[in-house]
């Protein structure tokens, strides 16, 4: 079933909207008061950190594949927006490779955009249309800015670099650099003493001569799922604004979801009504 397109969805305001919200993960400038220490291993530290959230075996085989779903409220100039959101993924040998679907919902649309192993693309409000640039950017940076890429160092063939250790209120932090082999560089501050990720910062640009923007996120309210750690509670900021908050209402991994799922066209069949019900 076909939809009209929505006037929201073709406005400036509603493109904002979006690439704040895929920009998930974001930093803040200055770390003044990290102190420079004998240099640890780094590899020591992330291994430690992968055991506290569950280990490769659980995280490779428990969450092979997933559904989070969310109550989002997006900051903007004009006002907050409340709404939820979805994400579904399948893991593949690479992070690049990975099959991922975002759905967001909000009062007066509803937007879905998604990578099926081959292409991106995206529905607004149903009607199917190709990604901007700056929607693949933000749609990738995130994820490969993600605390998950921490997680998969090894098999993403990432370097580690210690930075230093700084405290904050009664939090003693380890600072890691990730070095994608791309280049980019992603920077986590872990708890000494849980080894849980609390932040995550990195830098990113919408267009090579602009400025670039600064993002950070924090984790909070930690929950064990299935023998994982989930961070049901983030704060994102981006040049050092709240622009998002994001609750976690359900984390499930290891489900029936098949690739097909991840098909623009399957994406964008209306759902089933439930058996009994007609039409």
């Amino acid at each position: 079933m076909a939809f009209m397109k929505s006037p929201f969805a073709s406005s400036h305001l509603f493109r904002r909207v979006i690439f704040v919200f895929l920009c998930l993960l974001l930093l803040t400038a200055g770390d003044r008061d990290v102190r420079a220490q004998k240099n640890p291993k780094p590899e020591d530290i992330v291994e430690k950190t992968i055991l506290a959230y569950g280990g490769r075996p659980a995280l490779y085989v428990i969450q092979r594949n997933g559904i989070l779903r969310a109550l989002v409220k997006l900051i903007t100039p004009e006002g907050a927006r409340e709404g939820k959101s979805a994400l579904k993924f399948i893991r593949k040998q690479k992070m690049n490779e990975d099959l991922l679907m975002i759905e967001l919902e909000l009062a007066e649309t509803k937007y879905q955009i998604g990578f099926d192993g081959k292409d991106m693309w995206s529905i607004h409000d149903g009607e199917i249309q190709k990604p901007s640039p700056a929607e693949v950017k933000a749609f990738r940076s995130a994820h490969d800015h993600s605390y998950e890429a921490l997680l998969r160092y090894k098999e993403n063939n990432s370097k580690l670099e210690y930075v230093g250790s700084k405290n904050l209120g009664t939090f003693d932090l380890d600072i890691i650099d990730l070095i994608s082999p791309e280049g980019t560089r992603t920077r986590y501050e872990i708890s000494s003493s849980t080894r849980r990720i609390l932040y995550l910062s990195y830098e990113d640009k919408q267009e090579s001569k602009a400025e670039p923007v600064s993002y950070r996120i924090n984790f909070k309210d930690f929950k064990p799922v299935q023998n994982t750690l989930v961070p049901y509670v983030s704060l994102v900021f981006q040049n050092g604004k709240l622009v998002e908050e994001r609750k976690i209402v359900e984390a499930v991994f290891n489900v029936q979801l098949e690739e097909k799922a991840f098909k623009v066209e399957n994406a964008n069949k209306p759902a089933e009504p439930a058996p009994g019900i007609q039409r």
